[in-house]
């Protein structure tokens, strides 16, 4: 049996998701959550999934108006099959498959830039410091990062963020990162 989980609004509302078997994915309580802090902030958002695992989070992201999201996933077949599913617009969604990585890393060559990026990492994996320069650059003036872990962890210090905010919620939290002002100067753009 396929476990799945719904899109909760948008122009998707309601739509199942396959879950890959491996997969852990964000509860509709957390998500809800996410998308009510970011709710102003999403529409014409460019959005970065990493560990998209379903695409839950970045589809929900889409289905809510953000004009550009990339999913990055290295078991990307059950995420294809959904955006085959929901006659999702390249264009509008692009699905990287691959180590997270790797993907960062093409991201960042290419001048990708994005205003809120959002990564569930499997609990067992540690970011280093070095992950947050990677990131920051990833990051467009003002924008957002958002790690999801287990309640019981501790916000890793990222190299080139800084911890806005942190939500916990049931067996998750969620922590909040924006660009270190000493890396940019002065944050601008939208506000958290």
């Amino acid at each position: 049996m396929t476990t799945t989980v719904r899109i909760i609004a948008g122009q998707w509302k309601g739509r199942k998701l396959e879950v890959p078997a491996q997969s852990r994915p964000t509860s509709s309580r957390a998500r809800e959550a996410l998308f009510s802090m970011l709710q102003d902030s999403v529409p014409g958002a460019r959005f970065l999934d990493l560990y998209a695992g379903s695409g839950a989070v970045g589809l929900e992201a889409a289905s809510r108006g953000a004009s550009r999201v990339v999913l990055v996933e290295e078991d990307a077949e059950p995420l294809r099959r959904t955006l085959h599913r929901l006659g999702v617009a390249p264009e509008s969604v692009l699905l990287l498959e691959g180590p997270d990585r790797g993907a960062l890393r093409a991201l960042r060559d290419a001048g990708e830039q994005f205003d809120l990026v959002f990564s569930d990492p499997p609990y067992a994996l540690e970011l280093s410091g070095e992950a947050g320069e990677t990131l920051a650059s990833l990051l467009a003036p003002g924008g957002v990062f958002i790690l999801q872990r287990d309640s019981g962890t501790s916000a890793p210090e990222l190299d080139g963020l800084t911890l806005v905010r942190r939500r916990d919620y049931g067996r998750n939290v969620l922590f909040l990162y924006a660009v270190s002002a000493t890396r940019c100067g002065p944050l601008r753009g939208r506000p958290l």
